[in-house]
């Protein structure tokens, strides 16, 4: 009767719609009605949830046959059946609250909410597959498909990637390519940003906007955009910057094609990406650099100006010391998106040249990426998640242990 619906998309609508209306609505009507809105907020999610997954079948049951088209809409609504009457229903209290939380409450929990289920599930379910041998394509034991075709394996994932297999050198290679794309990108992006940032902030006050609006572009910029421009720019034949070095006497370099190309000792094709990529993010941590600029004392500067420190002094004795936490807060970060980097790659160079286990910009999330949908390799894909956000997490630490600061200004 209902072949062409996907239930399981439906299930997961009516899940995510009236989990989120039940526990935003009803702890506004438990705090009106001096009742504790944190109950009010779990009560309507249950009931919400509840509600949602038994009528919103019902209601497409019933009504698919006659009314295909109106169905599906009139399923989303499932959550009201039983919402509605709890609303009208619940008993006010002779109880009067000095301090009413109905928006707090209203407001956490949906958010809450949203993050179990689209953020701390997947990374469990991802640890979870780490240990099976998972496809899709295979069907599975009862519980979430595991077992069966998707037999447990283990540590046989974590094995292979020291052995001397094709899978096992090409992870190996994209671990290389992330390090290294993040230890250049780190301290360029440093480099850049923190003297730009104070540079900016001594022009002329009606000049500011105009440069951080300038310098931001890129930051919102679609990445694919991005990816191509620069990808016309390294190109071989016809690519501007070959073009230059055809004027110039130099001989024009295949930086996104030969795999034997270097620059200052790293790839060529590394080293390419790597400059798109900055171009289009050091933008996100200047503005950050600017606005930490700003929060600093002009006290410190003028003081150190009336013992005779020069531009220079200042900005190495005073200004970067105290730009430590900016400085901490965008290391992190900066690791945590290059380790992410994605696109970029995947349209200036599609992980090459070259072969997979032997490509310069082969990276993590781009292994990650194909094993999981275009192999249909899940678990395989799972345990490299998990090995990346073992050495994100471990790198995140050193900084927070290196770059800390136990004073404030």
């Amino acid at each position: 009767m209902m072949d062409g619906i996907d239930l399981h998309a439906f299930r997961l609508y009516w899940l995510m719609i009236w989990a989120v209306v039940g526990s935003g609505i009803t702890p506004l009507i438990f705090d009106r009605r001096n009742r504790n809105p944190w109950w009010g907020a779990v009560t309507g999610l249950v009931v919400g949830v509840a509600s949602g997954q038994i009528f919103g079948y019902g209601l497409l049951w019933v009504l698919y046959g006659p009314m295909p088209n109106l169905a599906t809409w009139a399923s989303m609504l499932g959550g009201l059946v039983l919402l509605i009457p709890l609303w009208f229903l619940i008993p006010a209290a002779d109880k009067t609250h000095i301090q009413h939380r109905g928006f707090v409450a209203g407001t956490v929990t949906p958010l809450m909410f949203y993050l179990l289920i689209l953020s701390v599930f997947p990374l469990l379910w991802a640890f979870i597959l780490a240990f099976f041998d998972y496809s899709p394509r295979e069907i599975g034991g009862p519980i979430l498909g595991l077992g069966g075709n998707n037999p447990f394996v283990g540590l046989e994932h974590f094995q292979t990637m020291l052995s001397a297999t094709r899978d096992g050198r090409t992870f190996r290679n994209s671990m290389g390519n992330t390090l290294a794309f993040t230890a250049l990108v780190l301290p360029l992006n440093l480099m850049i940003t923190v003297p730009l940032a104070v540079m900016i902030e001594s022009v002329h006050r009606l000049l500011k906007p105009v440069f951080r609006t300038i310098y931001f572009l890129p930051v919102v910029t679609s990445s694919v955009g991005v990816a191509v421009m620069w990808g016309y720019i390294f190109h071989a034949q016809y690519g501007l910057l070959n073009n230059v070095f055809s004027e110039i006497g130099l001989a024009p370099v295949a930086w996104l094609q030969d795999q034997r190309a270097t620059v200052l000792g790293f790839p060529a094709a590394l080293f390419a990406v790597v400059i798109a990529y900055l171009w289009q993010d050091f933008g996100y941590n200047l503005v950050i650099f600017i606005a930490a600029l700003q929060g600093i004392s002009e006290s410190f500067k003028e003081a150190a100006r009336v013992d005779g420190a020069s531009s220079l002094q200042i900005f190495w004795h005073i200004t970067l010391p105290l730009l430590r936490p900016t400085i901490l807060l965008t290391s992190v970060l900066t690791v945590i998106s290059s380790f992410q980097v994605f696109d970029i790659i995947q349209v200036m160079t599609q992980g090459g040249p070259g072969r997979p286990d032997s490509s310069p910009t082969r990276v993590l999330v781009l292994d990650i990426y194909e094993n999981a949908f275009r192999f249909e390799n899940m678990g395989w894909a799972a345990a490299i998640s998990v090995v990346m956000f073992g050495f994100i997490a471990v790198i995140t630490f050193i900084q927070s242990r290196v770059l800390r600061t136990d004073w404030e200004y």
